[in-house]
């Protein structure tokens, strides 16, 4: 398992210890210090289902700051700026072997970890 998250970040660091304490074999990728490729981030779109706006942090200062509510990016243009800049996204995100979940619920993470979501 792979959780990409932010080091600085609580709920980051709860969803980490959680997998953790379930007994889960899970590496941390810090999305700051180094953001993901463009491909990584439409893998995740493909194996989750989900939108690129579900992968956009838009409770985050850098969000606010650059007055992105009212953005009008593409796809691509969305997925490049996330690639760009790790604080741009959702976190956590966590991959397994079969499928990728953005931010954290603690039940369904210890789920997750003891395989019952696999």
């Amino acid at each position: 398992m792979l959780l990409y998250g932010y080091k600085r970040c609580s709920t980051c660091r709860d969803a980490h210890k959680t997998l953790q304490e379930s007994g889960a074999n899970v590496q941390f990728h810090d999305i700051v210090d180094r953001p993901p490729s463009e491909q990584t981030i439409r893998t995740w779109m493909e194996r989750s289902g989900r939108p690129v706006e579900d992968f956009v942090n838009t409770r985050g200062t850098v969000y606010r700051e650059r007055d992105l509510k009212h953005a009008k990016f593409t796809e691509d243009e969305w997925i490049r700026e996330l690639s760009k800049d790790g604080k741009l996204l959702k976190r956590p995100i966590l991959e397994t072997d079969k499928e990728v979940f953005v931010g954290y619920h603690e039940g369904a993470y210890r789920r997750i970890a003891l395989g019952e979501d696999q």
